[in-house]
């Protein structure tokens, strides 16, 4: 049952099991904030099992990035990616790790799921492979919506589970159906064996369920309509819980109902309906307009909830109540179109065991709701507004299916002239600017004729991520103070230097703590998982009050040599990064302290021969 004051996160969801460590993930969803992504891998590779001071470690959450972004995909569809006025400097290490797709029937590429594969760290462990799935009903953004997930354990068995095949070849669907650049051969690697993994899962359900079934939509060679009972009279009640709802849809499930219908919606909806919804009066709730969820109040630290996310359907036929939760809206691209990519987990068991959906409503979500009451006040210009938001959306989706160009110069000296362009791009009754992701909106250039000079950057800002700004060029927009759009693209690049995420690391790491602090992160992989204690934390350091650092008794060529022994191409990093700071100095003192350089002379030159 859903517990309204029972809550979990994502971060909390992503943690792998004690004893474990992450090993593979597959991410999916419709709209996608960077900032909301890359903090998520610190949690699943480096701070699992920490005190929360680890995440204001910012080389500790950056180094979890680098490390966990090559075994994660993420998946959202095209120009819903969020561009922030900020810009975000670790764009970059988002490359090669975030894929965008478009619905192959002209929908949207909508699901919400994560599928992780943890590892055991001992590997004489009896059960060496955990598989979990989460199916979502939020985007991965930092929206603070009410929602509903699902989260599922499971162990890999010899043979494939027949319940599971629908949703492993999801997540094969995915890398052949990116729009631009397709996962490198590594990560195709990781999803097919990830994907073979969730075949053969047996998933622990949650208490009183005994039957689990994937629906996967809208992948298919045709469209496929879809709702989450069939019209046959043998569904007595249902409580549909869906943020945005349409008449035709909602007709389709009314009638395929004998008995109570219900449905959580929300009021500007609902007051979009036309009457051929067949809702009756008392059928509709919306939620009340002050619910909270916290655990702070009393501190003064409420964590408000504002606004309706969650997907579910509650239904009973017969002796067995369904519960059907995913990212499906019941809409019309879902129920009567079938044009929409969704993915919904349907449990079910005996109605002795899961309550009714009457009960749902009544016991548990009620304090949360209130019946609702049409408002017919809406004007004219609210009207406008929403037709002329809707004119940017159709914007966005033209600039998301032209074929753009990043192109990169190098400049005498150093540096990067960068230009985009997309050859017979014209876009009537807007003005589009366009910006490198890494840096902030303001350095945006206006695109005329499908081309632009974004100017000159540096090179740990040159990414395939590219901000673009809409606004619309009309007096009503104008009046009616209709915002701007923005949003981002990954667009090929051309030319592009090939050390990117090095140069990041090293504008990252510009001052001897710094150095010395991330050389601890990667030479002692231990202490970062929870296993040792020699990385001192800020303000501990024992090579002075300015950050980060080794300890002084830390065993660097001991530790050095062993990694140099067991896994060479560790030493690699370290390598690019050295490379990168020699010479370089921070408030008048070397980043590097020559002791260290003394000693990767003879670790370095190692290296550079095994390499030969």
């Amino acid at each position: 049952m859903i517990q309204p004051s029972e809550r979990s996160t994502l971060t909390e969801a992503l943690q792998p099991p004690s004893g474990y460590r992450f090993d593979a993930g597959i991410a999916t969803t419709y709209s996608l904030s960077l900032g909301a992504l890359l903090g998520l891998p610190a949690h699943i590779a480096l701070l699992a099992d920490q005190d929360d001071s680890a995440e204001e470690d910012p080389l500790r959450l950056v180094e979890g990035l680098r490390r966990a972004s090559r075994k994660l995909a993420v998946f959202c569809e095209r120009g819903r990616m969020d561009a922030p006025p900020a810009g975000n400097a670790l764009a970059v290490l988002a490359e090669g790790m975030v894929h965008e797709v478009c619905a192959p029937h002209g929908g949207a590429f909508h699901p919400k799921l994560w599928a992780l594969r943890y590892v055991a760290n001992d590997a004489a462990a009896e059960t060496p492979t955990v598989v979990r799935l989460l199916v979502l009903t939020r985007n991965l953004t930092w929206d603070r919506c009410w929602d509903v997930s699902l989260r599922l354990d499971g162990v890999p068995q010899k043979a494939k589970q027949a319940d599971n095949k629908a949703l492993a070849d999801f997540l094969r669907w995915l890398p052949q159906n990116v729009q631009g650049t397709p996962p490198d051969p590594e990560r195709q690697d990781m999803i097919a064996s990830l994907a073979r993994d969730v075949e053969r899962a047996a998933w622990e359900l949650p208490k009183g369920f005994t039957r689990l079934a994937f629906h996967v939509l809208g992948t298919g060679k045709r469209p496929v309509a879809w709702a989450p009972f069939e019209n046959d009279g043998k569904t007595q009640d249902v409580l549909i819980v869906s943020p945005f709802v349409r008449a035709g849809a909602l007709q389709t499930l009314r009638e395929g109902c004998g008995g109570d219908f219900r449905l959580v919606s929300r009021a500007d909806e609902l007051d979009a309906l036309a009457d051929s919804a067949g809702l009756s009066d008392g059928e509709a709730y919306v939620l009340q307009p002050d619910s909270i969820l916290s655990e702070g109040d009393e501190a003064g630290h409420a964590d408000l909830l504002q606004g309706l996310h969650a997907k579910m359907a509650v239904f009973q036929r017969g002796q067995r109540v369904h519960v059907a939760v995913g990212s499906a809206n019941y809409t019309n691209a879902v129920v009567q179109k079938g044009s929409n990519v969704e993915v919904v987990a349907e449990l079910s068991g005996t109605v002795n065991r899961i309550p009714a959906p009457r009960q749902w409503l009544d016991e548990h979500l009620h304090p949360l709701l209130q019946a609702y009451t049409p408002d017919q006040s809406e004007g004219v210009e609210a009207a406008e507004r929403r037709q002329l938001q809707d004119q940017l959306e159709g914007m966005r989706r033209q600039i998301a299916l032209a074929a753009w160009t990043l192109r990169c110069e190098a400049l005498p000296g150093s540096g990067w002239s960068l230009a985009l362009s997309c050859p017979g791009f014209v876009l009537e009754g807007a003005v589009v600017q366009a910006w490198p992701l890494a840096v902030p909106a303001e350095r945006a250039r206006g695109v005329q004729a499908g081309h632009v000079d974004l100017g000159a950057y540096a090179s740990h800002e040159v990414s395939a991520l590219v901000g673009f700004q809409v606004t619309l060029v009309d007096a009503r927009a104008k009046a009616l103070d209709v915002a701007p759009l923005r949003f981002a693209l990954e667009v090929s690049l051309d030319g592009a230097p090939h050390d990117r995420a090095d140069a990041l690391m090293a504008q990252l790491l510009g001052s001897r703590a710094a150095f010395l602090r991330y050389l601890g992160l990667l030479l002692d992989e231990p202490a970062i998982t929870g296993g040792g204690t020699s990385v001192q934390p800020m303000g501990r350091s024992r090579n002075g009050p300015d950050g980060y650092g080794l300890a002084a008794n830390y065993p660097l060529f001991e530790q050095m040599l062993r990694i140099y022994a067991r896994e060479p191409a560790r030493l690699e990093a370290i390598d690019r990064i050295v490379k990168r700071l020699q010479g370089t100095s921070f408030d008048g003192q070397p980043c590097l302290p020559d002791e260290f350089l003394a000693l990767w002379n003879v670790v370095g030159n190692a290296i550079g021969k095994e390499a030969a």
